[in-house]
């Protein structure tokens, strides 16, 4: 039976659902609090089972074009001593390829084939709800009524949403500011050959996707506050990489002058249960395992197609089925959320005795070490990836 589904939150796990939802035959509504959807966003590495999923649904050119290339990575010290140097290719040969793309460029990917076929609503938030049996009542923020049999929280990190209705999750503070973006200008680096620089309390990494374009991202442990950080970020990108080398200093000025820059505070969904009635969580505001996870994305579009797999497998009970995507989610999330804190800690260190400690062993570290490093912890069993519950 075709069932009424509203979306809050028009992001990447938003836009998945939505697709795979209104193909069972669904009527799907996306309600988002922006105004329009830009392709601007910071670059992410969609891996794995996320990029298997890509494919499923038909958007396997689409993602292609709007990738970036990616072909080696060297790990650095400060005064760009080689700590390892590895092949994406090499690095990835036992699992699906890595696909390099802006957040926004993957959202692009997604809203573009959906547009035309799911009612979305922009400038909309859920102001109330109240569940009546199998239905529930929405209220949005222009005063806008309507009836769904589920509703679908996809808010990101910081739902208002989940804060107000699912009382019993919350969000951990990871006290790393992430700092990333893109910057137009040439520069003397080869395309698709990055850098990225470990250094005690902080990690910066370079990204030439283009002749003309570079992304940069970077993370520094801080426990201040995001509005106060927010105010003096490029003041603080600058001084916490003042001793690198000229060259770093001259490209940091340019991406602080010039370039687009996103800045937040990295944070950890706890969510004993996603389900709360016929309200369900899915990706970032049920379980964002931090961008340090390097499986955000791929995280959120496994979610999705997870729920819309649950849904499809009992239509009429969608009770079963959020409860099925729980039980599925819920220790894929821990694995997930356990390697962003291993991440931090090796990719991250808190002292210089740390730093030492990882140099040394990174850069001794065996093509088989390195696979357990880099790529073990991303995969998901046979079980998982056919959504059968343990």
């Amino acid at each position: 039976m075709k069932k009424k589904i509203l979306i809050s939150g028009g992001g990447i796990a938003g836009l998945t659902a939505a697709k795979l939802l209104s193909a069972q035959g669904h009527n799907v509504t996306v309600i988002d609090r922006a105004s329009s959807f830009t392709k601007a966003g910071f670059l992410i590495s969609l891996k794995s089972f996320g990029v298997r999923i890509m494919e499923e649904l038909g958007l396997t050119e689409e993602l292609q074009a709007a990738s970036s290339p990616s072909d080696f990575v060297s790990f650095l010290e400060k005064d760009d001593q080689v700590i390892q140097h590895i092949s994406y290719e090499k690095m990835n040969e036992n699992i699906e390829r890595s696909v390099l793309i802006s957040r926004g460029g993957l959202h692009h990917v997604l809203y573009d084939h959906l547009k035309d076929q799911v009612e979305i609503l922009f400038n909309t938030t859920i102001s109330g709800i109240i569940s009546a049996g199998d239905k529930t009542g929405l209220t949005f923020s222009d005063g806008h009524r309507m009836e769904a049999d589920l509703v679908i929280v996809s808010e990101g990190l910081r739902s208002s949403t989940r804060e107000r209705y699912f009382t019993d999750s919350k969000m951990e503070d990871f006290n790393t500011l992430y700092m990333g973006g893109r910057l137009q200008t040439e520069h003397p680096y080869p395309v698709g050959a990055f850098k990225i620089y470990i250094d005690v309390n902080k990690m910066l990494s370079i990204y030439p996707i283009a002749n003309n374009e570079i992304a940069i991202q970077c993370y520094i442990r801080h426990t201040g506050d995001l509005a106060t950080i927010k105010q003096k970020s490029t003041e603080l990108l600058r001084t916490s990489f003042s001793h690198y080398s000229i060259e770093v200093n001259d490209l940091l000025n340019r991406f602080a002058e010039k370039g687009m820059m996103f800045v937040d505070k990295m944070g950890m969904i706890e969510a004993p249960n996603l389900v709360n009635g016929n309200m369900v969580l899915l990706g970032d505001a049920g379980y964002c395992p931090t961008a340090l996870s390097g499986m955000g994305a791929s995280l959120s579009i496994y979610g999705a197609k997870a729920l819309s797999h649950f849904i499809s497998k009992t239509p009429d009970n969608l009770t079963s089925a959020c409860s099925s995507y729980n039980l599925l989610m819920q220790p894929i999330i821990r694995k997930f959320q356990r390697n962003a804190i291993n991440n931090v800690s090796s990719f991250i260190p808190a002292d210089a005795q740390r730093l030492d400690q990882f140099v040394s062993t990174f850069r001794a570290a065996s093509d088989i070490e390195l696979k357990k490093i880099m790529t073990d912890p991303i995969i998901l069993t046979e079980e998982q990836l056919n959504f059968k519950i343990s």
